[in-house]
C-alpha cells in the first residue's frame, strides 16, 4: 500500500527533522539579528520575515521526499521539537508554529492526493503555507495590533521567501538528493535514472 509507513520512512523525517531543527535555530537567531537592525527605522516586525521559506522547508522537503499523507505535517512539527530542544527563546510555541506550518504544506499535497508534485504544486504550496501562518500570527502572535499597510509587506516578503527557498531550493536540493543516489527506494526516486553502484 503506497500510504503505509516503513521504517526507513520514519528514520527519514527522524534525519530531516533533526537537520531542520538546527537550521530553524540559525534562522531564529539570525531573524532576531535582523529584527534589532530594523528597530531604529520602526520596521523590526519584518526582521523575522525573509526567514520563513526556511521555517517552511522540513515540511517541504518531509512531504516532498516522502509523498505519504502526514509527512509535511510530522516532519515540520519533529523539526519545531528539536528547534525547541536546542534552546530556541520562542519556547514550546514553536511545536504548534510547526504543526500550522506543516499542516500549511499538507493541505496542498492533500488537495492534489499526493500525487502531483511539480514545481507549481510545490510554489502553491509555499504560498497557501505563507498564508495560513500569517492568519495564525495575527491570532496568536499579536499581528493584529500591526499596521495594515506593514502586514502587507511582511506578507509579500513572506511569499517570496517561501516561494524561493520552500518551493524552488528545497525540490531542487531533493531531486539533485534523488538522482545522486542518495533518496533511493523514497516515492521521489520512483521512476528516476538513479545510479547503481555499477555506475
Amino acid at each position: 500500500m503506497k500510504e503505509s509507513w516503513k521504517l526507513k520512512d520514519i528514520l527519514m523525517i527522524a534525519i530531516t527533522g533533526v537537520i531542520f531543527g538546527v537550521i530553524f535555530l540559525g534562522a531564529t537567531y539570525s531573524g532576531g539579528a535582523l529584527s534589532a537592525v530594523l528597530t531604529p527605522a520602526g520596521m523590526s516586525q519584518l526582521g523575522y520575515e525573509p526567514f520563513y521559506g526556511i521555517y517552511f522547508m522540513a515540511g517541504a522537503f518531509g512531504g516532498y521526499v516522502l509523498r505519504k499523507p502526514g509527512a509535511a505535517v510530522i516532519s515540520e512539527m519533529l523539526a519545531a521539537i528539536i528547534e525547541c530542544l536546542l534552546g530556541n527563546y520562542f519556547g514550546p510555541i514553536i511545536i504548534l508554529s510547526g504543526f500550522v506550518q506543516g499542516l500549511g504544506i499538507e493541505l496542498v499535497l492533500a488537495i492534489f492526493r499526493y500525487k502531483k508534485y511539480d514545481l507549481k504544486t510545490m510554489m502553491l504550496a509555499s504560498v497557501c503555507c505563507s498564508v495560513i501562518t500569517m492568519g495564525y500570527n495575527l491570532v496568536i502572535s499579536g499581528y493584529s495590533a500591526i499596521a495594515v499597510p506593514v502586514l502587507l509587506l511582511m506578507l509579500v516578503v513572506r511569499i517570496i521567501s517561501a516561494l524561493l527557498l520552500t518551493a524552488c531550493f528545497t525540490k531542487y536540493l531533493a531531486d539533485r538528493l534523488a538522482k545522486a543516489g542518495v533518496l533511493r527506494g523514497y516515492a521521489i526516486s520512483a521512476g528516476l535514472a538513479v545510479p547503481t553502484e555499477d555506475d
